[in-house]
């Protein structure tokens, strides 16, 4: 990594940001990806973007799934975050889950979640972006979210 990639990665990092996991079913398996690059990007229609590595090793699983749900994590689901950024394995990690409307896995203990269907995907340098369209959005619960500031977790 050159010095200016370091400094422009620390300087990203200064900006807190949520954490999500990504959810699809793959296979009859609920699969599970943690996330920090999740925005909204429209109300009418109701739209959001998050954004995959192209050299992830779970590219081809979660390009590919047209149905998929956002689960944006509370502060005391640090170890399940962490525990899905080494594993795509849900019920392995302890996320309790249910099938939303779509199919796709809603994680039970979230304090918001997006049910959506892949709208399009845009090459973004070294990511994918792709823009969802949310189908349905609830609160299952009432907490402290979980935030990822200078490469740690912290809470609002």
């Amino acid at each position: 990594m050159s010095l200016f990639e370091r400094e422009f990665r620390d300087c990203l990092g200064r900006f807190p940001t949520g954490v999500a996991l990504i959810t699809v079913m793959d296979g009859g398996s609920a699969r599970a990806m943690t996330i920090n690059s999740f925005s909204s990007v429209s109300l009418d229609p109701p739209l959001i973007l998050w954004s995959l590595a192209k050299d992830s090793h779970r590219y081809d699983r979660f390009l590919n799934a047209q149905d998929f749900a956002v689960n944006i994590l509370a502060a005391d689901q640090a170890e399940l975050s962490t525990a899905c950024a080494r594993s795509d394995d849900l019920e392995a990690n302890g996320g309790r889950w249910t099938p939303a409307s779509n199919g796709a896995p809603l994680l039970e203990d979230a304090i918001a979640r997006f049910e959506c269907r892949r709208h399009q995907v845009f090459a973004g340098g070294d990511h994918e972006i792709i823009l969802g369209e949310v189908l349905n959005a609830d609160r299952p619960r009432d907490a402290e979210a979980l935030v990822f500031v200078r490469s740690g977790y912290s809470k609002i």
